[in-house]
């Protein structure tokens, strides 16, 4: 298999982060693209999550009325729970 990278400065970055990792190029660069996927999966599972939790806030529907979010009433003059 091969890999013809034609840009100077991906060389100049996977040589240095090969150097200072202590590994080969190949190696270095197979890390930080395994990495950038993990980042990605990550970023798409919050999204989902996200997506998951406006769903469920939509389907409640409006606050019932007279719902406040006042709780003062549960806290003396000095902002501790009563």
């Amino acid at each position: 298999m091969g890999l013809n990278i034609k840009s100077d400065e991906v060389h100049r970055l996977a040589r240095q982060l090969a150097q200072r990792t202590g590994t080969t190029m190949t190696k270095a660069i197979e890390a930080a693209l395994r990495e950038k996927i993990v980042a990605l999966d990550r970023e798409q599972d919050v999204e989902a999550t996200v997506a998951r939790v406006m769903t469920i806030v939509h389907d409640l529907g409006p606050p019932p009325a007279g719902a406040t979010s006042d709780h003062s009433d549960l806290y003396d003059e000095g902002g501790l729970p009563q």
